[in-house]
């Protein structure tokens, strides 16, 4: 069992010690840096200051100062260089850091030796060069006080002390005499300097630690969620393949049975458990659609169709329901309207919508309305029911979340439909707008682009409204549960084909030595390390192009991922009766 990680207050700063050494690497980093772009710019001035000087003092010292200036340079760069690279304390690194400084001072400080040879405007120049990279320390030096220090402190002493025993040439006395009192109180400006921007440099680092900190937290925060969301695949793909098993099997049985029966009071008692047989379903299905979503297997087919057709069809599928209510159901959109979407996924918004409203309204009436505006269609789903606390508006669009059901009364289903909603919305492209008012009702709006006119249009045509003819046919069905076997093989039977059972690839091997099956029904997975698609493509092996259909209850995004990559149709558990006959009659076609 893993241990969580401790938790750290997002608000709490981070520790001094923290702060230290985040300081101290960075402030190791920054002289290494500093070393590589400054270094050419002030040997440029060692040459200014050595041409000032070459007229007047001895030749000797000007190349024996040049020479040490450029030699400390080197040593400088290459020093800082070699201090990233050596597993020392980052104090220790900085004390050579202050030593490398403390070399450069001394030689940078030696240019006071041409004071008794230059002329008053030739100390004066070399006075503000030495200045300036006293300035310019700061920066370099990050106002680290014992590195700026080790540097200036030489540079502004040796200043001083060159205007204070070398005699002025002008007759301005008292500019001389004024120089060190003006470079001492120069110096105490650059110190507050210094301190004022290593209190900035300091905090800059401290809030960049803070946030490294912070995106740590955020990081692990958002790994905790994605493997509780994992686990929660998990769990639903597990539990809902556990599920659809027998469910499909019960599936199988019933719809054997309802060819058999023929009396009335028989066939209410079937239409009874059809309607629940029928709520499961969705259900489990409602199930499917999140795990396409999550595993990314929803493809869309964008194009422009006739908006009017879409939202009849709705309304024809709700009216008994919201008749048998009391509630009226009405729509109002011109035929003109032409959006631009994917057929499908658009009308399972809709639909999810509207059968939102119709289960939450229980009097007044529910409208559906398209408005047309220049770029865009809006619909704009109306009801008169309960309606949503504004604190709740957010969470109806969360998984597993229903408003007033604390009974979790089936027939609502799983609050899943709004979260399906939200995100097919983000797939298409669409505004989604809540606006509701507990006691008064809710108006959902959807923002769909518009469409062009269509050159022909095909209205959409209800999968369950296909009734084809099943042919005749020899089948091999392939699953490891028997009583998934026995019901397709009465359902089979009574809808005149043959049907060979296997529970394994081997058996289906051996059938097919005896028999060639028409076509092959198999699970997904299968016992042990077996699956469908394998044991398919072993029988294709010795039959080419056998035709052959997937049937699954797994909703694991990543087995549907491997049934989709596979190239063949998928059914999924449990399957209706008109659904098996049109795959199968699809699949012989196909084949033909």
């Amino acid at each position: 069992m893993t241990t969580p990680p401790p938790t750290v207050d997002a608000h709490q700063p981070p520790p001094e010690a923290e702060i230290d050494r985040g300081v101290t690497d960075e402030l190791v980093s920054l002289y290494e840096r500093q070393s590589q772009r400054t270094g050419p710019a002030i040997g440029l001035t060692a040459v200014i200051i050595a041409a000032a000087a070459w007229s007047r003092a001895p030749h000797v010292l000007v190349i024996v100062w040049v020479l040490a200036e450029w030699s400390t340079l080197a040593i400088r760069r290459v020093g800082f260089r070699a201090l990233t690279g050596v597993h020392t304390t980052p104090q220790r690194k900085l004390r050579i850091a202050q030593v490398l400084r403390g070399l450069h001072a001394l030689t940078n400080a030696a240019a006071v030796l041409f004071f008794p040879y230059l002329s008053d405007l030739g100390r004066t120049m070399v006075t503000l060069i030495l200045a300036g990279l006293t300035t310019g320390a700061i920066g370099t030096s990050g106002g680290y006080l014992p590195v700026y220090l080790v540097y200036a402190g030489p540079v502004m002493g040796a200043l001083m002390l060159g205007w204070s025993i070398t005699p002025f040439n002008g007759e301005d006395q008292w500019l001389a005499r004024a120089m060190v009192p003006l470079l001492l109180v120069f110096s105490l400006v650059m110190v507050g300097l210094a301190r004022d921007n290593f209190k900035a440099f300091r905090k800059a680092i401290a809030k960049r630690i803070e946030e490294v900190r912070l995106n740590h937290q955020l990081r692990v925060a958002l790994e905790q969620a994605e493997t509780a969301n994992a686990a929660k695949t998990r769990f639903l793909a597990s539990a809902s393949h556990d599920l659809r098993q027998p469910l499909h099997s019960l599936s199988l049985f019933f719809a054997t049975l309802r060819l058999q029966v023929n009396k009335p009071e028989n066939i209410q008692l079937l239409n009874h458990i059809d309607q629940a047989l029928t709520s499961l379903q969705t259900q489990m299905n409602t199930l499917l659609d999140m795990s396409k979503l999550d595993a990314g297997m929803v493809h869309l087919h964008w194009r422009s169709f006739p908006l009017q057709h879409l939202l009849e069809h709705i309304q024809t599928t709700y009216m008994p329901v919201a008749q048998q209510k009391g509630v009226d159901l009405t729509i109002a959109c011109a035929p003109q309207l032409i959006v631009n979407s994917d057929h499908e996924q658009l009308s399972r918004v809709l639909h999810n919508l509207v059968d939102n409203a119709v289960k939450y309204t229980h009097q007044g009436s529910v409208h559906i309305e398209a408005i047309e505006h220049d770029k865009h269609i809006e619909v704009c789903v109306r009801d008169t029911g309960c309606g949503i606390a504004l604190p709740l508006h957010k969470q109806v669009f969360e998984e597993f979340f229903q408003v007033d059901n604390p009974e979790r009364d089936r027939n609502r289903g799983l609050g899943l439909g709004l979260s399906i909603v939200r995100r097919l919305a983000t797939l298409l492209y669409l505004e989604l707008d809540l606006q509701s008012t507990p006691g008064q009702g809710t108006t959902i709006t959807l923002t769909i682009p518009r469409g062009s006119i269509p050159t022909a249009t095909v209205p959409a045509i209800d999968p369950r409204d296909a009734q084809p003819s099943m042919p005749m046919c020899n089948v091999l069905v392939l699953d490891d549960e028997m009583a998934v076997r026995v019901g397709m093989q009465g359902l089979l039977k009574r809808m005149g084909c043959e049907v060979m059972l296997a529970s394994s690839i081997a058996e289906a091997l051996e059938h097919i030595q005896i028999r060639q099956p028409d076509l092959v029904l198999a699970d997904l997975r299968l016992r042990g390390q077996e699956n469908g698609i394998d044991a398919i493509q072993r029988l294709r092996q010795h039959l080419r192009n056998l035709p052959a259909i997937i049937i699954t209850g797994d909703t694991a995004p990543d087995r549907l991922k491997q049934a989709q990559a596979a190239g063949l149709p998928v059914l999924h558990k449990p399957v209706a009766p008109e659904a098996l006959m049109t795959a199968i009659a699809r699949s012989l076609d196909a084949a033909i």
